[in-house]
């Protein structure tokens, strides 16, 4: 009986599925359509999804799509690049005809600004805004390369191929001279860096240019303020995963052009050089033809991993990704390794009145270092030596020994990356909380919450084979460890209401913050080991720390910021806008009399579009005229400037027996020590013609810091310490920035969009002293050029642009090859000696900060190819050739450049035998740049049910450069911003990187 019911109840149960099967299968529609464009223009490739599911498709060459759907209650949704998205409820439709609009100048776009967002049309200050879609696709070292040559006056330089090196980032000139000229960058409103979140994260980037826009920030936003937005995850929306995948080979862009083994046997037939690399081999083996730069380097590889996961339910929203590069350096032993992790989670409760979110960002990054401490992956001195070195000479001598001599800082850069052997490891750990609650329409409060905690680990060792222990030091081997913490908390309570009526809206918005930071750790050496095993491991066994000759150090510093903040948004009628705001700040960094700072802005836009006479133009489709003002400041790098520091060194007394350290000042108490603040005036134009095809901004500005900080020198006494820190000097930064977008070709099949910007940039020193401090005539010689040179390298002035070059100007050369200088009076003397550089003798010889800078950008697609290209320029500077001026003379003691065979002024090679910095050096550097070239394809996946899109690309970075300039690449790095133009003779050479990359969609 128990059979017969079983057997019953599972005969039900099946026809029950199969009726419901059978319901389901009916319900199903099939839907097919076209799209096309304003124009009646098809459009291929675009997006057509089932809302609420991962259900999709894309439209093909013709713009026809087929599609099935679950009922007649289904929604599409048609989204495409440039176009506005549109949704169409299916009913009893079976063919769905869509026209999408064009969404060029995007007035409705949100553009982030501080604290909240803004619809573009009602932007009031000078803000870029860089969307996913327009980022630069490829091989990326960090977020930075995604829009660099994208946004007028922001200027992102690498000039490194050292794959863990930061870019060099400024927005509108430099403003500071002890300070960082760097942006605030923060990450989802927490500050961070380029590098802190993956590249494929990112959805868009924001830049608040000017003052008016960034005083919100205070005393961070001085120098602009970069706010990158990850991903998120929709409401109900069903999960979506992607995996994106790129490998890439990097090679060196240039080398330098040195004597080879057979260059040099060459010339030595006609020349006598004083090197005698000829007897130097042969007392070592013999004669050989050795590339040194190329025992040292390879071909670099490169691989990156993404895999991403959003979505969200009813009253919920996720995402999360994981992240892997790993990227070799072009020099054995220097590697990049990166993991990165994010998630990102969302809960609505009570019926959306109040939003729970929760952050976490883990990273963690591995170096291979070459140089001890905290000097990176590459080691200078590894790369000098290997240009310098005798070709001639071998490598190993027959023991397998490294060959060694005596001459001075003359190092095997083959054994010194053998012998060496090093870490550098980063990790960063960032949990934010948000808490919303909206219990009123309008009327938003949210409570963040972060910490963060940055760690760096250093280890470092040379085996007893290394050229410091059998030569120069003879360390016996030695290692050394070192750690930093970088700890921060955060705490942001913002309340904000937004009210619209009639023609009127307004946003009225209040905050606090508060930011305290905690910086420690430590570092220690020891030498002379008994055996190679340690490594960096077990610095105790050293002996050195038994003798004292060890070195240890440690330490530990804190600081706060804390922020009150308002700002008030009104716009009437879609015409007039008006944006105002201030913040209070006060910082531990400043002196007793000096704890609070106040950073006023305000900002007007008039949209002339919306007027009665503008409305029915045929030609203008958008203008809108801005102009702001706003105060923001330039805070210290370090803790405690304003205190009287003493510090335990110099001579020790012995008292009843016992040693006692001696105490001497490090620094004198500055109880009006402040902000550095920087007042700018903004004024622009936004535009958009001939049915939106050609669109763009133009910006004006004006900004003036005052009270910049430096060290005077002090009377001893009353001061304990020879210097004080004191708010002095004055500076102005005056420029233009433009951008315009075109879109030259648009058709069904294929379409082309150029866009452009340009930048230019006046600066100038205004003053250096007051009545109360003064520099010794006025100006301060700065001195970029390492030994054997030592001379000074620029000079800031009083009314003078920073990065002027100082020297000794070259004019000629007499017919024994000695330098013919022209002196400042016109008059010309013949150089015997190095000490002719006298500042009598010296003057300008050119500036190193470029005073224009433009990129070009241009995106085209045809059905389902697509191609960009960007290109980007300096112009109107000039560089100190370093390399030249080390290595471009015949008559050193050292393997020289090619070019130093060749006749100086035309006449004869230099007869001049020391090396020496003189105007010859000097050279204009302007280029245009191949950035990175781009070739994708969308491949049809329409048929495939589990996939939304396919694109597959390969692509190029750093493909060529236009320029007269000598050295290997005109894009040098900025780290100094005191003493700019300089192209150091060690850096790390750049590379040229190909790649090969996939994304996919499911």
């Amino acid at each position: 009986m128990r059979k017969i019911l079983t057997k019953r109840l599972m005969i039900t149960l099946a026809l029950c599925l199969a009726m419901l099967s059978g319901q389901h299968a009916f319900a199903q529609i099939s839907v097919s359509g076209k799209v096309t464009s304003n124009d009646k223009e098809a459009l291929p490739g675009v997006n057509v999804l089932v809302k609420g599911t991962s259900q999709g498709t894309t439209t093909d060459a013709n713009g026809d799509y087929k599609l099935i759907v679950p009922s007649a209650e289904s929604v599409l949704m048609f989204s495409f690049v440039g176009y506005l998205t549109e949704e169409v409820t299916v009913g009893t439709q079976t063919n769905v005809e869509v026209m999408m609009m064009p969404d060029l100048v995007s007035l409705q776009e949100v553009v982030v600004i501080g604290y909240g967002t803004q619809k573009k049309g009602e932007v009031t200050s000078a803000v870029a805004s860089v969307k996913e879609r327009e980022f630069t696709a490829g091989a990326m070292r960090d977020a930075s390369e995604l829009i660099k040559g994208k946004v007028a006056g922001l200027t992102i330089t690498n000039g490194s191929g050292d794959p863990s090196a930061a870019p060099n980032i400024s927005l509108r000139g430099v403003a500071t001279l002890q300070g960082s000229a760097a942006p605030l960058i923060l990450i989802n409103g927490v500050p961070g860096d380029f590098n802190t979140v993956s590249p494929s994260d990112i959805v868009s980037i924001d830049v608040l240019k000017d003052a008016s826009a960034a005083a919100i920030y205070g005393t961070r936003g001085a120098n602009g303020v970069i706010l990158i937005t990850t991903r998120s995850g929709d409401k109900a929306k069903a999960p979506t995963l992607t995996y994106s995948h790129y490998s890439a080979v990097s090679s060196m862009a240039r080398k330098a052009d040195f004597l080879t083994a057979s260059d040099y046997q060459k010339y030595s037939q006609e020349f006598t050089f004083r090197n005698d690399f000829v007897g130097e081999a042969n007392a070592n083996g013999g004669v050989t033809d050795t590339d040194w730069l190329g025992e040292i380097t390879r071909k670099a590889y490169m691989q990156s991993h993404n895999l991403a996961l959003q979505g969200g339910g009813a009253n919920s929203n996720y995402a999360a990704s994981v992240n892997y590069i790993g990227q070799d350096g072009v020099f054995e032993g220097s590697y990049n390794k990166e993991l990165r992790i994010s998630l990102d989670l969302s809960q609505y409760l009570f019926n959306d009145k109040l939003k729970l979110s929760a952050n976490l960002l883990r990273g963690a990054q591995d170096i291979g270092a070459l140089g001890d401490g905290s000097s990176g992956s590459f080691n200078p001195l590894i790369y000098r030596n290997a240009l310098i070195r005798n070709p001639l000479l071998k490598i190993q001598d027959d023991d397998g020994k490294w060959i060694e001599t005596d001459r001075l800082q003359y190092i095997n850069p083959v054994g010194m990356v053998r012998e060496t052997s090093g870490v550098i490891t980063n990790n960063w750990t960032r949990l934010t909380s948000n808490t919303t609650l909206e219990l009123v329409d309008g009327w938003q409060t949210n409570l963040m919450l972060a910490t963060e905690i940055r760690n760096n680990y250093r280890g470092y060792a040379e085996t007893k084979e290394h050229y410091n222990s059998v030569k120069g030091p003879r360390r016996n081997g030695f290692a050394s460890r070192g750690d930093d913490q970088i700890k921060t908390n955060y705490l942001e309570l913002t309340s904000k209401y937004s009210k619209t009526f009639d023609q009127h809206s307004f946003t009225l918005l209040a905050g606090y913050s508060y930011q305290y930071n905690v910086n420690q750790g430590g570092f220690a050496n020891n030498f002379d080991f008994p055996t190679n095993a340690y490594s960096y491991n077990n610095l105790s066994a050293g002996n050195a720390m038994r003798l004292g000759t060890a070195r240890m150090d440690s330490y530990k510093n804190d600081n706060t910021l804390i922020g009150f903040f308002g700002r008030v948004n009104y716009g009437f009628g879609d015409r007039f806008n008006v944006l105002a705001s201030v913040r209070r700040e006060g910082s531990s960094k400043f002196g007793q009399n000096n704890k609070w700072g106040t950073f006023p802005a305000v900002s007007a836009g008039w949209t002339l579009s919306n007027e009665d006479f503008l409305k029915a133009s045929s030609v203008v489709s958008f203008l809108k005229i801005r102009a702001g003002y706003g105060v923001t400041g330039v805070i210290p790098r370090d803790s405690y400037l304003s205190k009287p520091l003493l510090t335990y060194e110099g001579v020790s007394v012995l008292d009843d027996g016992k040693w006692i350290n001696g105490l001497v000042a490090s620094s004198n108490a500055n109880p009006d020590l402040r902000w550095e603040k920087s007042g700018e005036v903004n004024i622009g134009l936004d535009f958009a013609i001939l049915k939106d095809k050609i669109s763009g901004s133009i910006d004006v500005y004006s900004k003036r810091t005052k009270d910049m900080l430096w060290n005077y020198s002090v009377p001893q006494p009353p001061n304990l310490y020879s210097t004080t820190l004191a708010n002095v000097g004055e500076m102005v930064n005056k420029g233009i920035e433009v951008l315009v977008k075109t879109t030259p070709v648009k058709g069904a099949a294929f379409e082309w969009n150029s866009n452009v910007t340009f930048s230019h940039n006046k600066n100038e020193l205004v003053s250096l002293s007051n009545d109360l401090y003064k520099i010794e005539g006025d100006y301060i010689n700065e001195y970029g050029i390492s030994e054997p040179i030592s001379m000074a390298s620029h000079r800031l002035e009083p009314g003078k642009p920073l990065g002027n070059f100082w020297g000794l100007k070259s004019v000629d050369i007499t017919d024994d090859g000695m330098w013919v200088i022209e002196l400042p009076d016109g008059t010309r003397q013949t150089m015997t000696s190095n000490s002719m550089a006298t500042d009598k003798n010296s003057q300008v010889l050119g500036n190193g900060i470029p005073k224009y800078r433009a990129g070009w950008i241009n995106t085209m697609r045809y059905k389902n190819f697509d191609l960009s290209v960007v290109l980007s320029g300096a112009f109107g500077y000039q560089i100190m050739n370093q390399q030249r001026m080390f290595y471009e003379n015949p008559n050193i003691n050292y393997n020289v450049l090619s070019s130093a065979m060749d006749n100086v002024y035309g006449k004869r090679r230099l007869g001049y035998l020391n090396q020496a910095f003189v105007s010859y050096y000097i050279e204009n550097g302007d280029y245009v740049k191949v950035e990175n070239a781009t070739l994708g394809y969308n491949v049809d996946v329409s048929k495939v049910k589990f996939m939304r899109g396919l694109r597959v690309y390969v692509s190029g970075s750093n493909l060529a450069t236009i320029t007269g300039y000598k050295g290997i690449d005109p894009e040098i790095p900025r780290n100094d911003i005191r003493m700019q133009g300089i192209d150091n003779r060690d850096k790390f050479p750049t590379v040229r990187t190909y790649t090969i990359g996939v994304n996919v969609n499911f």
